[in-house]
C-alpha cells in the first residue's frame, strides 16, 4: 500500500509550500510532466494586500460617485455646485484617464514586488553586477519621466509638487523626527515579536536585498551604486511616483484617507518583502501624511532621504566593523 501511494505521489506531483522560492521545480522522479504545484507564501501575502488596496479604492470611488450624483439630484437646477475645500495637495489636474495611469503604475510596481517574491535571493545577490544596478537606475529615471510626462502638460511641476515651499526649513525637523518615529515603531514591532513571527510564518528574512548588498558585497562599485540609489535616487523617484502621482490621483477618486492607504499599500507591496510589509506600509503612511500636511513633496523627500541615509550609514558602519547589531533587530 505504501509503494502504491509513493508511486501515485511521483506520478501526480506534490503540493508544497515554499516561501520566497523561485517557481516550480521537478520531483526527484525525473518525470517532466509531474512538476509540482508551488504555493509562494510571500506572493500570496503581497497579492492579498494588493487586492485589498485595489478593492478599497474602487469601492470608495463608487461610493463617492453615487454620493455626488445624489447631491446633484437634490440641488436646485439654478444653484451652482458647492466649491471644494482648499487643498494643499491639489487634485484639480486629475482626469478620468488617470485611472489608466494609476493602474499602470500600480501594476509595474506590483510586478517589481512579485519578482522579488519569486526570486532565489541568494543566487540573485551573488549574480548582481554594477551594470544591473545602473540598469535599475535607468528604469527608475524612465518611470519618473513617464509620470512627469503624464502630468506636466496639465500643471507645472513646481505647482503640482509644491516645490516652492516657503517653510522649507521645516524639512530639517520633519525628516529626523519621522525617522525617530519609524525606529520607535520598528522597535515596538521587534519587541512584541511581530517581525520574528512574520519571518517564521513566511520563512523569509526581513532584511532587504539592498541592505544585504550594502553589508556583504565585495564589490566597491556595487556598494557605492547601492548607496547612491538608496540615499538620493529612491527618495526622489519614489516620492514623485507614489506621493506625487499615485496619492493625489487616488485621493481625487476617493478621499484623503483612502488615498493615503492605497498609496502606502502599493508602496509596501512594491518592495516585495512580506515580513516588512507592515513597517513599509507605516512608512508610506508617514510619507503621505508629510506631503498632505505641508503640500510640498520636499517634506516627504526629506523623510525618505533621512530614513534611507540612516539605514545606509548603519550598514556601512557594520560593514566596517565600527558597529555591531544584534541579529534579532537586523
Amino acid at each position: 500500500m505504501r509503494r502504491k501511494t509513493d508511486a501515485q505521489t511521483k506520478k501526480l506531483g506534490l503540493y508544497r509550500i515554499r516561501s520566497g522560492a523561485a517557481g516550480p521545480s521537478l520531483l526527484a522522479s525525473g518525470v517532466p510532466a509531474a512538476a509540482p504545484l508551488t504555493f509562494n507564501v510571500t506572493a500570496a501575502v503581497l497579492g492579498v494586500t494588493l487586492g485589498f488596496a485595489v478593492a478599497l479604492l474602487i469601492i470608495s470611488a463608487i461610493r463617492k460617485k453615487l454620493h455626488a450624483a445624489a447631491v446633484d439630484e437634490q440641488s436646485p437646477a439654478d444653484q451652482p455646485p458647492p466649491l471644494p475645500p482648499p487643498e494643499k495637495v491639489t487634485t484639480w489636474w486629475c482626469r478620468t484617464f488617470d485611472w489608466v495611469g494609476l493602474a499602470l503604475i500600480t501594476g509595474i510596481f506590483s510586478l517589481f514586488g512579485f519578482s522579488q517574491a519569486f526570486a532565489e535571493k541568494k543566487e540573485m545577490l551573488e549574480k548582481v553586477t554594477p551594470f544591473q544596478i545602473i540598469a535599475n537606475i535607468i528604469i527608475s529615471a524612465f518611470l519618473v519621466g513617464m509620470v512627469v510626462s503624464l502630468v506636466a502638460w496639465r500643471v507645472r511641476p513646481v505647482q503640482w509638487l509644491g516645490l516652492r515651499w516657503k517653510q522649507w526649513y521645516l524639512a530639517l525637523f520633519i525628516g529626523p523626527s519621522a525617522v525617530i518615529l519609524m525606529w520607535l515603531m520598528l522597535g515596538l514591532l521587534n519587541w512584541c515579536g511581530y517581525i520574528a513571527w512574520m519571518e517564521s510564518l513566511i520563512g523569509e528574512s526581513s532584511v532587504q536585498d539592498a541592505v544585504k548588498m550594502l553589508r556583504e558585497s565585495g564589490d566597491a562599485m556595487i556598494v557605492g551604486l547601492m548607496a547612491f540609489s538608496a540615499v538620493l535616487l529612491a527618495p526622489v523617484a519614489e516620492e514623485i511616483i507614489f506621493r506625487g502621482y499615485l496619492y493625489p490621483v487616488a485621493k481625487k477618486f476617493s478621499n484623503v484617507r483612502i488615498g493615503m492607504l492605497f498609496s502606502a499599500l502599493v508602496f509596501a507591496v512594491g518592495h516585495g518583502n512580506a515580513p516588512l510589509l507592515l513597517p513599509l506600509f507605516l512608512l508610506g503612511m508617514i510619507l503621505a501624511a508629510a506631503y498632505e500636511w505641508t503640500g510640498s513633496l520636499w517634506a516627504s523627500i526629506s523623510v525618505h532621504l533621512c530614513f534611507n541615509a540612516a539605514t545606509v550609514a548603519i550598514q556601512l558602519a557594520v560593514r566596517a566593523g565600527w558597529l555591531t547589531i544584534p541579529e534579532q533587530i537586523q
